[in-house]
């Protein structure tokens, strides 16, 4: 047994506790309280006392690209440095640069993706795999959560055949601690044909889906009326025919998880909560191409259940959750309290991606999943959660701990 302890320990979901300290045996929490209860119920345990630190859950990154995470550095090799004007444009450059790749770049691109994960306090993920040769990059890594093979396309014989592709690795775990699911990209780069074949496939596996899901003002216009940068300008490019009518499916249609959900409607809310899907919110990805804030109040009333994510670094200046959380706080202007943005960090983000029973809390019987970050100048048990959410960019863990095992070198 050991004792781990801090001078604040953060359980999510309950106060903080001053000079609080975890059980931890076998990799599973035992108990929670005070390093001085702890070792007084239990004086063979072994004390790690991480002195003026706060100990509080990994964050959940619930929706991102990581084989996209070397963009930067491929767009300005390729000459491509320029930030694009629209979403569309924003499309085809990352096409124009992909192209310019070969496996092992992405699969570098992915790895070092799952590096600087760990490195910002993130113990879980859901990552859209797009090339399927990459997956020999999360054989070693310690993170937990769901990697969303992504399918799309217009032409019936070519997603069935890329779902063939996906079924011949479902028999894999994807890494140790991770678990396949599958990503129907978006509506408008998929039929009602295509989607519907998507969607059996999920059915027939039991995957949980990811599908990114009204995150632009061009998607909508597309889906609406059949108009817009998408049609005039996407489809031509890719060499696909206009579908006759546009087609918006029905969110009743779905499970698992929708992606960005800037543009809901009332109605599309009404029936994500009635279906029990979660909404993963990209805040700094919207702000990128100019988008609306998501409906989060009504999100919340309706009791959606909300995850958090930092997209690609294509569209994201960085992977840390942590940095999406400074931002989100910011952008949605005092929505949310900082308590409850950190619950969507972390139980919300395990929620979403099926790891409840695991970790998103510091709780008994859960795993010993923990960050240890330093105290907030001048924080204190009443201002530590708006002091963290407040960080940003300078919150990097002294230590992560997932199931037990700190996965970061150690200081």
């Amino acid at each position: 047994m050991q004792i781990f302890a801090s001078r604040y320990l953060l359980p999510i979901g309950a106060p903080p506790r001053e000079d609080g300290a975890l059980l931890v045996e076998n990799g599973r929490i035992v108990a929670v309280g005070t390093c001085r209860e702890l070792a007084a119920a239990h004086p063979r345990a072994a004390a790690v006392d991480f002195g003026e630190a706060v100990l509080l859950p990994p964050l959940v990154n619930a929706h991102t690209h990581l084989e996209l995470s070397d963009f930067p550095q491929w767009a300005a090799a390729a000459g491509e440095a320029a930030e694009p004007d629209d979403f569309v444009d924003w499309i085809l450059r990352l096409v124009r640069v992909r192209r310019t790749l070969d496996a092992a770049a992405v699969q570098a691109s992915l790895a070092e993706g799952l590096r600087q994960s760990l490195a910002a306090g993130t113990g879980a993920v859901g990552d859209i795999l797009t090339d399927l040769a990459a997956l020999p990059a999360y054989a070693g890594t310690p993170l937990s959560g769901r990697i969303f093979a992504e399918v799309l396309g217009v032409d019936a014989a070519r997603v069935a055949a890329r779902l063939a592709e996906i079924a011949a690795r479902l028999t894999t775990p994807p890494g140790p601690a991770l678990r396949w699911g599958l990503s129907p990209h978006a509506p408008y780069t998929l039929t009602a044909a295509t989607l519907a074949q998507v969607i059996a496939f999920a059915r027939a596996q039991r995957l949980p889906l990811a599908m990114h899901w009204a995150e632009t003002a061009e998607e909508i216009a597309f889906l609406s009326k059949g108009q817009g940068p998408l049609a005039e300008r996407l489809y031509p490019a890719a060499g696909w025919s206009l579908p006759a009518n546009p087609y918006l499916p029905r969110p009743e249609s779905l499970s698992g998880l929708l992606i960005h959900g800037t543009h809901l409607t009332a109605a599309e809310i009404a029936a994500i909560a009635r279906t029990g899907l979660g909404v993963v919110l990209c805040p700094r990805s919207n702000r990128r191409f100019g988008e609306q804030r998501a409906p989060l109040a009504a999100l919340r009333r309706a009791g959606v259940p909300l995850a958090l994510g930092t997209d690609s670094r294509a569209s994201s200046p960085s992977l840390s959750v942590w940095d999406e959380l400074a931002f989100a706080r910011e952008w949605f202007a005092g929505d949310l309290d900082p308590a409850a943005w950190l619950e969507i960090a972390t139980m919300g983000g395990a929620h979403a991606l099926g790891l409840d029973g695991t970790m998103g809390r510091l709780a008994p019987g859960l795993a010993a999943s923990f960050q240890v970050l330093a105290v907030p100048p001048g924080a204190t048990a009443a201002t530590l959660a708006e002091a963290l959410c407040a960080e940003g960019q300078r919150t990097l863990p002294r230590a992560l701990y997932l199931r037990g095992e700190n996965v970061l070198p150690h200081p």
